[in-house]
């Protein structure tokens, strides 16, 4: 466990950087587009990752899966590959002809002030979401020839990197709204190509159509396989982004509510890297635990890996509390996205219970007990959708962050409760009361320490020195409690090595 919180910290810096260059590329967008059209460019892009995930039908967890059986040398490779490409085309064709047809359904149930925009570029999501779905799955594939880093690197840094050129180019106005929308959709055609000419040469990628390789029981076993993948991973999503998607349908600010919540979940969005970076390594040595039949492992593992996850993002959690009047004074135009400061609380106390829970999916995945993560996201989606339909309506964005908290809440409690009787894990222990006692000093010193600038004056200056010394205040007092108290012992040995070695790795 201790090569696992090393490689952990490695992994958690280079997360770092991609989720700093996306706070840049939004602190752009917020500061050079309106909130109606910032709204607008959002939802486009939500709405376009909802329908490639639907496109694809669960054939990039089949090409993911199957293509392994096959070796390089094998047709049956590249008629899988065929079948990955054809099957979402097909399926895009027909949600093409059933979204042109219902173009005046679709816009009524936008609000009255954000259908023009919804209808001047209406034609744009097809493609949007065509781009988004084949970039997908060739992600994929690329992830199942062992070559993951060109593209993560594609989607977090060179997307973000053309987007923001294509932002500030409207900014300085050498192009217009419309340009800026095109070129939004069309900069996918980037790393599109790219990951087309880095499969190619792969050693066995191709296509045939010789589908008649397979045998029937073949076409029934990753039928199977696609479609309860496709819903499984459709349901956790919808989970996660359908409060963004249903905000402008039902509140009465339409685009305007998107970009504020947006730029309060992008906030969030902090607090996930810990787990993100955490759980490759520690979904690994789970599987070989549960796979050695060793459960006394297998809970010290579960029960270490909530804890050391749970410590960097309790200490993200209040830094980003404390210093969320920073965050209003220099994101937007003229602090018109305060807004976001509740929305930021409130989605922050379901996520916090979503990570100290563990990792549970991988968890249930792994011991063959992934049906009732498949059942339980699909009642959770269900009462998601009601308790947003009324809180979007009546209480706005604050109604829509309740809502997806609870969601998360009553989520998590579930597969806590299933875990627990069915296997005997649980990832609470002393140790995380300890760390709950370690954040109450720190989050006081940060929370009640007065402001020591006017961020009314010189902004940027103000308010990076402000959240500098706060922050610098909390971290100081969070890490002397944690020294302490003592709550994980692979942090214990990572600083005695770090003390030893006179570096961090």
């Amino acid at each position: 466990m201790g090569v696992v919180f090393r490689q952990s910290v490695k992994t958690s810096l280079v997360i770092l950087g991609g989720a700093l260059l996306g706070v840049v590329w939004n602190f752009v967008s917020a500061r050079y587009l309106q909130k109606q059209d910032f709204g607008f460019v959002k939802t486009l892009t939500n709405y376009a990752v909802i329908v490639s995930q639907l496109l694809t039908l669960g054939m990039s967890n089949t090409l993911v899966v199957f293509i392994h059986r096959f070796s390089k040398d094998d047709e049956r490779r590249k008629v899988l590959l065929s079948l990955c490409i054809l099957v979402p085309l097909v399926a895009f064709f027909i949600f093409l002809a059933v979204y042109l047809g219902c173009r005046p359904w679709v816009l009524n149930h936008f609000q009255p002030a954000d259908r023009p925009l919804m209808d001047r570029y209406f034609l744009w999501l097809p493609p949007y979401s065509l781009l988004i779905m084949y970039l997908a799955l060739l992600e994929q594939y690329l992830g199942s020839q062992m070559k993951v880093a060109i593209s993560v690197f594609m989607r977090e840094v060179v997307l973000r990197l053309f987007n923001m050129v294509v932002v500030l180019l409207f900014a300085f106005r050498y192009i217009d709204f419309t340009a800026l929308v095109v070129s939004t959709v069309l900069v996918y055609l980037v790393p599109l190509f790219i990951l087309i000419f880095l499969s190619r040469r792969t050693q066995g990628f191709g296509l045939s159509f010789r589908f008649s390789s397979f045998s029937r029981a073949e076409y029934r076993e990753m039928a199977h396989f696609g479609w309860f993948h496709f819903l499984l991973g459709l349901s956790i999503s919808l989970i996660s982004v359908m409060d963004q998607n249903l905000l402008p349908l039902y509140d009465h600010s339409g685009f305007d509510s998107v970009a504020v919540y947006s730029i309060a979940v992008l906030i969030i969005s902090f607090l996930q890297m810990p787990l993100k970076a955490f759980m490759p390594a520690s979904l690994a040595v789970l599987t070989q635990a549960f796979n050695d039949n060793d459960i006394t492992r297998a809970a010290d593992i579960f029960r270490r890996s909530s804890i050391n996850v749970l410590i960097p993002s309790m200490a993200i959690g209040i830094l980003l509390a404390c210093n969320l009047h920073n965050a209003v004074a220099v994101i937007g135009n003229k602090g018109n996205y305060a807004d976001m400061a509740p929305v930021v609380l409130i989605l922050m106390l379901g996520q916090l219970f979503n990570i100290a829970t563990g990792i549970n999916d991988q968890v249930l995945s792994v011991t063959n007990y992934y049906k009732f993560t498949f059942y339980s996201s699909i009642v959770i989606v269900g009462l998601l959708y009601v308790m947003l339909r009324y809180t979007i309506s009546h209480y706005g964005i604050v109604g829509a962050a309740w809502s997806t908290t609870a969601a998360l809440v009553i989520y998590n409690t579930a597969k806590l409760l299933f875990i627990r009787r069915q296997l005997g894990l649980m990832p609470f222990s002393a140790a995380t009361l300890r760390i709950l006692l370690a954040a109450v000093p720190a989050w006081v010193v940060g929370w009640f320490m007065p402001h020591l600038f006017d961020t009314g004056r010189h902004i940027y200056v103000h308010a990076v020195a402000d959240t500098a010394l706060r922050s610098a205040a909390i971290m100081i007092v969070y890490l002397l409690m944690l020294l302490w108290l003592k709550p994980s012992e692979d942090l214990e040995s990572w600083l005695a090595g770090v003390r030893k070695n006179k570096r961090l790795f």
